[in-house]
């Protein structure tokens, strides 16, 4: 913050938002200005608004100084359209709204909603929404607005701008318009005549032009979403419906969408897929023609480079391998509402392709996992290509479409120019009914000859799309910076004037996302170009997609998966180059709190990444680093005497409670706050629902009876060993005494590993950075439980699901190692006899549960019992083992929306992780406990 204006413009704005709402530091401003694409801009503050009072009053104070803004949804896009080196306005939390109208045929989303969030709402309705970009699941409504997307199924037909129905709009002079509203279109219509008047102006140029009207539709006959929005003035008669479509793909530069109303689009139940193979570029375009003609839902194009990227991947047909280097494979699907009408689609395409040539016959699956995967591969295409590419290389996606009869010929010419300028690498796919062609390119950007070499294939590009193909130079990503300076080239001097007129008649200060869409720079595309040092083996395959931010529970806190990757990645860069010793300053004194200890280490971020990089675990080999040999020997002690470790922790347990009720727990509060504040966050912070210490447990008082049949080994997990039944909870159990009671019902008999009171799984020493501490438990719980359950004979019980997890990690995979939702599943719940409570319960899934698959074995354990079920919304509740104790911050942000969850009836939840209960107890008011009371509860006789 450097510049006087930018410093006025945060004066003005701290009477209209809340403090936490502007960020100026350089640290986060570095880490949340990223998007997806292969620039870098580091925005000069960072504003989050969640209301629309605070986005315009951002819009009124960067209007009177003459800032510029951008406007960012989820940052996933791809062509440099969501960044800033001035002020980036980022959608806060308060804008995931929705209302599913009637029988689902439209939906109104706020725009912080996901895609992915919207299809989950219309499924029960048998509806999605119609653009479904590969994205979709981390990329906001905003986005998917603003670029136009479309996606792998919707073509044309189906995108963001046929498929609007309303939307909700601020302009840069404050005035809302909300195009669903009959009294703010009138409104609109007298204040803003002149506009609307200069808008039906422009409208009559195109409409009056033959030869410009006829390029226009002619140029939206297939995908397109360069420049704005033309065809908005020739398809309508009304200036306020050409407003909402130009809005449409306008990469914020025209106004800030709030809201938007999306016409919702069939989703058929059955579908089936098949992957062909056919022995060419050529061949594959004849089928695809035919394949358009037959009505399927999907045909992607893989060329042999692409295949070559995904071909050991589990679940790929074996085929693959054997395909010769021209070849070229098509991925189908089908869809229908009746297995009869999806057997008759696949006869007829089958019947349709009998003729021309395959290199295998062809095949449909009917088997929705099979399917599912392959999908999901072609889904993650860009990070997993990426991932192929040498350490410190970027991938640049470039995104075309060509009339689909030419699209054979097209594939060829691109390969041509790619060969020729030594992109031999280049893979090339893309949505084939739609005559859309990706390319995925392998770029160093780090010198002049590579920028070079980039900027040779992006003119020939230009050249060949354009003048021999007469198509688009980007189809769906967005003009965004990458292909602004061809914008004029594509569209010719009449379109491109009308599309200066547009953009001055809605933003005429030329604050809104300046340089993105019409830009007068015939190089702003090779500018500003991201640098990707390496860092680490596995960091450096990160593309900064952002498909990890919707799983990661530090996002909106600190910084997100993806941004701790872009934290460590310019940080190197610094210490690399010396430049800018202050910027590097700050970064190093960030890097404690920011990176280490507000990672949850959840390893979610390896579900939601296509390349499964688990940033988790490099924060706690960071953790390992920094821990000092006193540290070390500490926590190898502590190791060491895990018994006596766990009766103090009781003992400190049970002064706490006896504390509370002798001082008043506002005091005990308040003092370990205090402390807490003292010892730099190293001393824990109160929590409010601390449970009573667990009473002792001797197996000698639960022997084996006549009624036992089957065998099991038991390790109570240390924190159920030390925290027992809820302060408020009466006569309850303690868990491990639960446990016992569970499989004595059952006729199950419990084995104890030998000196179990002095094991633990090392998790806890893990998360720590403790590596000898953890490597050490580890290897003595293995031997344990090795020699207790005859090397793996018999199936091993821990009560806690992220020490199963971490043990399913460590531990030999000879052992049989269950949770407790899936040890009822496979072993109680065929002994015992379940009656459902008439109740509504709350379920939280933790991480450790959705890393090892086990949701929808959690989900059916819970319906078993009850007969509602409510799950949590949160993906990680931020706990983090002890992390909880020490950085509330974090377990107050993952859980942040649980509070309004208990308008839905809910008196009580349940989970499968002690101090995840403790948080979820917290924060939402409820007692949660573990689900095997409730299981309990279910089975009694």
């Amino acid at each position: 913050m450097v510049n006087d204006t930018y410093i006025k413009l945060v004066e003005r704005l701290k009477s209209a938002l809340p403090p936490s709402s502007i960020i100026t530091d350089k640290s986060r401003r570095l880490a949340l200005g990223t998007d997806a694409g292969f620039y870098r801009l580091i925005p000069q503050m960072v504003v989050r608004v969640n209301s629309e009072n605070e986005i315009k009053a951002v819009m009124a104070a960067c209007r009177e100084l003459k800032v510029p803004m951008t406007f960012r949804g989820s940052g996933t896009s791809l062509s440099g359209q969501a960044i800033s080196d001035s002020v980036l306005v980022v959608a806060g939390d308060a804008w995931k709204s929705y209302t599913v109208h009637q029988d689902g045929s439209k939906i109104t989303l706020g725009i912080k909603m996901t895609g992915g969030a919207a299809n989950d709402l219309l499924a029960p309705y048998g509806k999605k929404l119609g653009p479904d970009p590969a994205s979709i699941q981390s990329a906001t409504i905003a986005g998917i607005i603003a670029n136009n997307a479309s996606g792998m199924t919707c073509g044309t037909d189906f995108n963001s701008w046929n498929t609007i129905d309303g939307i909700r709009v601020m302009l840069t002079d404050g005035t809302l318009l909300d195009t669903r509203d009959p009294v703010s279109r009138e409104n609109f219509t007298k204040s803003h005549s002149e506009f609307l008047n200069r808008l039906r102006s422009l409208a009559n140029i195109a409409r009056n032009d033959p030869e410009l009207k006829d390029k226009i539709i002619k140029k939206y006959q297939i995908k397109n979403t360069t420049g704005y929005a033309l065809n908005s003035l020739v398809a309508f008669d009304d200036p306020i419906d050409m407003i909402e479509h130009l809005m449409v793909g306008s990469e914020g530069t025209l106004g800030f969408i709030t809201e938007v109303t999306l016409k919702a689009i069939d989703n058929p139940s059955k579908s089936a897929t098949a992957l062909m193979a056919f022995e060419n570029s050529t061949t594959a375009c004849n089928a695809i023609i035919t394949l358009k003609a037959c009505g399927a839902a999907a045909a992607e194009f893989m060329d042999r480079k692409t295949i070559a990227a995904v071909e050991n991947l589990p679940g790929v047909p074996g085929f693959l391998k054997d395909l010769p280097s021209e070849a070229v494979t098509v991925l189908v699907e089908v869809r229908s509402h009746t297995e009869t009408g999806l057997h008759q689609q696949v006869r007829v395409i089958s019947d349709a392709l009998e003729n021309i040539p395959k290199l295998v016959p062809i095949s449909f699956s009917f088997n929705q996992e099979e399917c599912c995967r392959l999908w999901e591969i072609r889904e993650g295409f860009d990070p997993i290509i990426a991932a192929k590419g040498a350490p410190g290389t970027l991938m640049v996606c470039e995104d075309v479409a060509v009339p689909i009869e030419n699209i054979g010929n097209a594939i060829s010419d691109f390969r041509q120019v790619a060969d020729k300028l030594g992109y031999t690498d280049l893979v090339i796919f893309g949505h084939a009914l739609a005559g859309n062609i990706h390319f995925d390119l392998l770029q160093d950007f780090n010198s002049p000859q590579e920028i070079n070499r980039f900027k040779n294939f992006i003119d020939e590009m230009v050249k060949m799309v354009v003048d021999k193909y007469d198509g688009s130079l980007k189809a769906e990503h967005g003009t965004g910076r990458n292909m602004a300076p061809f914008v004029k080239k594509e569209w010719g001097e009449k379109a491109f004037g009308l599309m200066k007129e547009i953009k001055s008649l809605f933003d005429p200060d030329g604050i809104l996302n300046p340089g993105v869409i019409l830009n007068e720079d015939p190089e702003v595309h090779i500018k500003n170009l991201k640098r990707f040092p390496l860092i680490d083996a596995e960091l450096d395959r990160c593309i900064e997609c952002g498909f990890c931010e919707r799983t990661c529970v530090a996002d909106g806190l600190t910084l997100s998966a993806r941004q701790r990757v872009v934290f460590l990645r310019y940080l190197a860069s610094l210490r690399e180059t010396g430049d800018d010793p202050e910027f590097l300053k700050a970064l190093e004194r960030d890097l404690k709190y920011l990176m280490v200890e507000t990672c949850a280490t959840c390893s979610l971020c390896e579900k939601s990444c296509p390349n499964g990089i688990n940033v988790g675990k490099h924060i706690k080999k960071m953790r390992a680093e920094n821990q000092g040999p006193i540290a070390g020997w500490i926590g190898e002690k502590t190791a060491d005497h895990m018994a006596a470790v766990t009766s103090m922790a009781r003992t400190a347990l049970f002064a706490g409670a006896a504390a509370r009720k002798l001082l008043g727990e506002g005091a005990i509060k308040k003092g370990m706050g205090m402390l807490s504040g003292l010892s730099g966050g190293k001393a824990n912070q109160y929590a409010s629902h601390l449970p009573l210490p667990a009473r002792k447990v001797s197996p000698d008082i639960f022997p084996r009876d006549e009624k036992t049949t089957k065998e099991i080994v038991y390790f109570p997990s240390c924190i159920n060993r030390i925290m027992g039944r809820d302060a408020e909870g009466g006569d309850q159990e303690d868990l491990v005494q639960l446990v016992i009671r569970l499989c004595k019902r059952a006729g199950i008999g419990i084995k104890w590993p030998e000196n179990w009171k002095n094991l633990c799984c090392g998790l806890a020493f893990a998360s720590k950075g403790y590596e000898n501490a953890a490597k050490k438990c580890e290897r003595k719980l293995s031997e344990a439980l090795l020699k207790i359950s005859r090397n793996g004979e018999l199936p091993i019980l821990c009560d806690a699901s992220s020490c199963l997890f971490h043990m399913k990690e460590a531990l030999p995979q000879t052992l049989k190692l269950y949770e407790p939702a899936e040890f009822t599943t496979a072993f109680l719940a065929s002994r015992l006899s379940f009656k459902k409570r008439e109740e509504t319960v709350m379920l939280h899934v933790n991480c450790s549960s959705k890393n090892m698959g086990l949701e929808k074995q959690l989900i059916k354990l819970a319906e078993k019992c009850v007969t509602r079920v409510i799950l949590t919304d949160a993906n990680c509740c931020g706990f983090a083992g002890d992390r909880g104790f020490f950085r509330p911050e974090l377990k107050h942000h993952g859980l942040r929306r649980l509070a309004g969850q208990r308008s839905q009836g809910v008196v009580r939840g349940f989970a499968t992780n002690r101090t995840c209960e403790i948080g979820l107890t917290d924060e939402s008011g409820i007692p949660f406990k573990s689900i095997l009371y409730l299981v309990e509860e279910c089975t009694r006789e």
